[in-house]
Protein backbone atom coordinates (compact mmCIF):
# COMPACT_ATOMS: atom_id res chain seq x y z
CA UNK A 1 0.00 0.00 0.00
CA UNK A 2 1.46 3.46 -1.13
CA UNK A 3 2.89 5.85 2.34
CA UNK A 4 0.75 7.71 3.93
CA UNK A 5 1.23 11.99 4.52
CA UNK A 6 -0.66 13.34 7.53
CA UNK A 7 -2.09 16.64 7.06
CA UNK A 8 -3.28 19.36 9.46
CA UNK A 9 -6.84 21.19 8.23
CA UNK A 10 -7.02 24.88 10.02
CA UNK A 11 -4.30 27.47 8.38
CA UNK A 12 -2.80 24.49 6.59
CA UNK A 13 -5.41 23.49 3.69
CA UNK A 14 -8.27 26.53 5.02
CA UNK A 15 -7.53 29.90 6.52
CA UNK A 16 -8.99 29.41 10.70
CA UNK A 17 -8.10 32.36 12.28
CA UNK A 18 -7.97 35.66 9.55
CA UNK A 19 -11.41 33.94 8.77
CA UNK A 20 -12.89 34.40 12.10
CA UNK A 21 -11.13 37.68 12.48
CA UNK A 22 -12.35 38.91 9.26
CA UNK A 23 -16.32 36.93 9.80
CA UNK A 24 -16.40 39.05 12.89
CA UNK A 25 -15.75 42.43 10.80
CA UNK A 26 -18.50 41.67 8.62
CA UNK A 27 -20.61 41.30 11.19
CA UNK A 28 -19.81 44.36 12.85
CA UNK A 29 -20.22 46.36 9.88
CA UNK A 30 -23.52 45.13 8.88
CA UNK A 31 -24.90 45.79 12.23
CA UNK A 32 -23.00 48.79 12.04
CA UNK A 33 -21.46 48.47 15.46
CA UNK A 34 -18.91 50.11 17.39
CA UNK A 35 -16.95 47.53 18.94
CA UNK A 36 -13.69 45.92 17.45
CA UNK A 37 -12.89 42.86 16.61
CA UNK A 38 -10.39 42.52 18.97
CA UNK A 39 -12.99 43.41 21.98
CA UNK A 40 -15.52 40.68 20.76
CA UNK A 41 -12.56 38.15 20.63
CA UNK A 42 -11.46 38.90 23.91
CA UNK A 43 -15.10 38.80 25.20
CA UNK A 44 -16.11 35.33 23.37
CA UNK A 45 -12.78 34.20 25.08
CA UNK A 46 -14.30 34.98 28.59
CA UNK A 47 -17.26 33.58 28.13
CA UNK A 48 -15.84 30.31 26.30
CA UNK A 49 -13.48 29.85 29.25
CA UNK A 50 -16.54 30.27 32.06
CA UNK A 51 -18.30 27.44 30.60
CA UNK A 52 -17.42 24.37 33.10
CA UNK A 53 -17.99 21.72 30.24
CA UNK A 54 -15.21 23.05 28.01
CA UNK A 55 -12.49 20.61 28.95
CA UNK A 56 -15.24 17.48 28.00
CA UNK A 57 -12.98 15.56 25.62
CA UNK A 58 -15.65 16.18 22.80
CA UNK A 59 -14.97 19.84 22.22
CA UNK A 60 -11.53 20.64 24.58
CA UNK A 61 -9.50 20.92 21.99
CA UNK A 62 -12.36 23.71 20.11
CA UNK A 63 -10.98 27.29 20.56
CA UNK A 64 -12.98 30.18 21.26
CA UNK A 65 -13.96 31.63 17.80
CA UNK A 66 -14.78 28.33 16.40
CA UNK A 67 -17.02 27.77 19.48
CA UNK A 68 -19.66 30.99 17.94
CA UNK A 69 -20.24 28.36 15.03
CA UNK A 70 -20.31 25.14 16.24
CA UNK A 71 -22.64 22.64 16.22
CA UNK A 72 -23.30 21.26 19.22
CA UNK A 73 -25.76 20.04 19.28
CA UNK A 74 -24.56 17.25 16.72
CA UNK A 75 -22.17 15.97 19.01
CA UNK A 76 -22.57 12.84 20.77
CA UNK A 77 -22.59 14.19 24.64
CA UNK A 78 -24.45 13.66 28.11
CA UNK A 79 -27.73 15.89 28.54
CA UNK A 80 -25.68 17.97 31.24
CA UNK A 81 -22.81 18.78 28.92
CA UNK A 82 -25.45 19.36 26.27
CA UNK A 83 -27.46 22.04 28.09
CA UNK A 84 -24.88 23.57 29.35
CA UNK A 85 -23.49 24.33 25.48
CA UNK A 86 -26.95 24.90 24.06
CA UNK A 87 -26.72 28.84 23.25
CA UNK A 88 -23.23 29.70 23.71
CA UNK A 89 -22.81 31.34 20.80
CA UNK A 90 -25.72 34.13 21.51
CA UNK A 91 -24.26 34.03 25.03
CA UNK A 92 -20.88 35.00 23.62
CA UNK A 93 -22.42 37.96 21.33
CA UNK A 94 -24.18 39.26 24.07
CA UNK A 95 -21.19 39.66 26.26
CA UNK A 96 -19.41 41.02 23.22
CA UNK A 97 -22.22 43.57 21.85
CA UNK A 98 -24.32 44.29 25.05
CA UNK A 99 -27.82 45.96 23.62
CA UNK A 100 -27.39 44.27 19.97
CA UNK A 101 -29.23 41.68 18.81
CA UNK A 102 -27.36 38.54 19.78
CA UNK A 103 -29.24 35.86 18.05
CA UNK A 104 -29.03 38.15 14.54
CA UNK A 105 -25.17 38.59 15.43
CA UNK A 106 -25.16 34.66 16.00
CA UNK A 107 -26.58 33.94 12.53
CA UNK A 108 -24.96 36.81 10.51
CA UNK A 109 -21.90 35.66 11.88
CA UNK A 110 -22.43 31.53 11.52
CA UNK A 111 -23.46 33.07 7.27
CA UNK A 112 -20.45 34.85 6.86
CA UNK A 113 -17.61 32.77 8.57
CA UNK A 114 -19.25 29.68 6.34
CA UNK A 115 -18.69 31.96 3.16
CA UNK A 116 -14.91 32.33 4.02
CA UNK A 117 -14.32 28.44 3.91
CA UNK A 118 -11.70 28.23 1.23
CA UNK A 119 -8.82 26.61 0.26
CA UNK A 120 -5.28 28.38 0.60
CA UNK A 121 -3.93 28.78 -2.82
CA UNK A 122 -1.74 26.32 -4.05
CA UNK A 123 -2.96 23.74 -1.70
CA UNK A 124 -5.55 21.31 -4.03
CA UNK A 125 -2.87 21.28 -6.42
CA UNK A 126 -0.46 20.24 -4.23
CA UNK A 127 -2.57 17.39 -2.96
CA UNK A 128 -3.24 16.44 -6.06
CA UNK A 129 0.92 16.03 -6.38
CA UNK A 130 1.06 13.88 -2.98
CA UNK A 131 -1.84 12.38 -4.18
CA UNK A 132 -0.26 10.40 -6.86
CA UNK A 133 2.22 8.36 -4.76
CA UNK A 134 1.00 8.42 -1.13
CA UNK A 135 -2.60 8.15 0.40
CA UNK A 136 -3.72 11.27 2.31
CA UNK A 137 -4.89 11.01 5.73
CA UNK A 138 -6.38 14.14 7.64
CA UNK A 139 -5.33 14.73 11.36
CA UNK A 140 -7.37 17.90 12.82
CA UNK A 141 -8.12 19.33 16.58
CA UNK A 142 -11.88 20.00 17.48
CA UNK A 143 -15.13 18.81 17.29
CA UNK A 144 -16.39 15.92 15.16
CA UNK A 145 -19.14 18.44 14.00
CA UNK A 146 -17.43 21.71 12.79
CA UNK A 147 -14.23 20.18 11.46
CA UNK A 148 -16.08 17.97 9.51
CA UNK A 149 -18.37 20.66 8.28
CA UNK A 150 -15.88 22.50 7.82
CA UNK A 151 -14.35 19.78 5.34
CA UNK A 152 -17.31 19.20 3.59
CA UNK A 153 -17.79 23.19 2.96
CA UNK A 154 -14.10 22.98 1.72
CA UNK A 155 -14.59 20.47 -1.20
CA UNK A 156 -11.79 18.27 0.29
CA UNK A 157 -13.21 15.88 1.96
CA UNK A 158 -13.29 13.27 -0.83
CA UNK A 159 -9.38 13.53 -1.28
CA UNK A 160 -8.46 11.77 2.56
CA UNK A 161 -8.65 8.29 2.91
CA UNK A 162 -8.94 8.77 6.99
CA UNK A 163 -9.72 11.59 9.25
CA UNK A 164 -9.04 11.89 12.66
CA UNK A 165 -10.37 14.13 14.88
CA UNK A 166 -9.70 14.88 18.58
CA UNK A 167 -13.27 15.27 19.47
CA UNK A 168 -13.65 11.63 17.71
CA UNK A 169 -10.28 10.26 18.76
CA UNK A 170 -11.04 10.94 22.20
CA UNK A 171 -6.89 12.95 22.79
CA UNK A 172 -6.05 16.31 21.65
CA UNK A 173 -4.16 15.82 18.59
CA UNK A 174 -0.63 16.51 20.27
CA UNK A 175 -0.97 13.40 23.13
CA UNK A 176 0.96 10.31 22.68
CA UNK A 177 -3.14 8.75 23.12
CA UNK A 178 -4.07 10.83 19.52
CA UNK A 179 -0.57 9.55 18.00
CA UNK A 180 -1.52 5.81 19.10
CA UNK A 181 -4.75 6.15 17.51
CA UNK A 182 -3.47 6.98 14.38
CA UNK A 183 -0.88 4.09 14.04
CA UNK A 184 -2.85 1.70 15.01
CA UNK A 185 -4.93 2.82 11.76
CA UNK A 186 -1.64 2.43 10.42
CA UNK A 187 -1.39 -1.17 10.54
CA UNK A 188 2.38 -1.07 9.65
CA UNK A 189 2.34 1.36 7.05
CA UNK A 190 4.86 4.08 6.35
CA UNK A 191 4.29 7.62 7.14
CA UNK A 192 6.61 9.49 4.35
CA UNK A 193 6.00 13.80 6.25
CA UNK A 194 3.28 15.19 8.20
CA UNK A 195 2.41 18.91 7.53
CA UNK A 196 1.18 21.29 10.09
CA UNK A 197 1.27 24.91 11.01
CA UNK A 198 1.23 24.24 14.27
CA UNK A 199 3.75 23.24 17.52
CA UNK A 200 0.54 20.90 18.18
CA UNK A 201 1.17 19.16 14.53
CA UNK A 202 5.45 18.96 15.64
CA UNK A 203 3.88 16.99 18.85
CA UNK A 204 2.14 14.86 16.76
CA UNK A 205 5.11 13.62 14.52
CA UNK A 206 7.47 13.77 17.45
CA UNK A 207 4.98 11.67 19.17
CA UNK A 208 4.20 8.93 16.33
CA UNK A 209 7.90 9.05 15.32
CA UNK A 210 7.57 10.33 11.60
CA UNK A 211 8.84 13.38 9.59
CA UNK A 212 7.17 16.65 10.04
CA UNK A 213 7.13 20.07 7.44
CA UNK A 214 6.18 22.74 9.26
CA UNK A 215 3.62 25.25 7.74
CA UNK A 216 5.29 29.09 9.18
CA UNK A 217 3.67 31.29 6.39
CA UNK A 218 5.43 34.30 5.50
CA UNK A 219 7.74 34.56 8.50
CA UNK A 220 10.73 32.03 8.01
CA UNK A 221 10.82 29.54 11.13
CA UNK A 222 14.25 30.23 13.10
CA UNK A 223 14.18 26.63 14.60
CA UNK A 224 15.51 23.56 13.25
CA UNK A 225 13.79 21.22 10.91
CA UNK A 226 12.16 21.17 7.45
CA UNK A 227 9.83 23.93 6.38
CA UNK A 228 7.63 25.51 3.98
CA UNK A 229 5.79 28.91 3.71
CA UNK A 230 2.83 27.26 2.74
CA UNK A 231 1.05 23.87 2.14
CA UNK A 232 2.13 24.23 -1.96
CA UNK A 233 5.29 23.89 -1.03
CA UNK A 234 5.04 20.72 0.72
CA UNK A 235 5.30 18.08 -1.82
CA UNK A 236 8.61 19.03 -2.46
CA UNK A 237 9.43 17.68 0.92
CA UNK A 238 8.61 14.06 0.10
CA UNK A 239 11.46 11.49 -0.87
CA UNK A 240 9.45 8.06 -0.67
Amino acid sequence: MPPVVLVDLDDTLIPDVSAARAAIGLVLREFSLSVDVDQVLAAVRTVWRANAVRGHREVERVSSWEALWADFAELPLPSDVSSSLAGHAVRAWRAACPGADAEALDSAYRRHRAALVRVLPGAEAALDRLAAGHSLWLATDGCRSLQRFKLRLSGLGDRFERVFVSGEVGWPKGSPGFATAVRTALDGRAVCLLAGDSGTDLTLALNGGWPAVHICGAVPCSTSGRHSPDFAGVPSFCRC
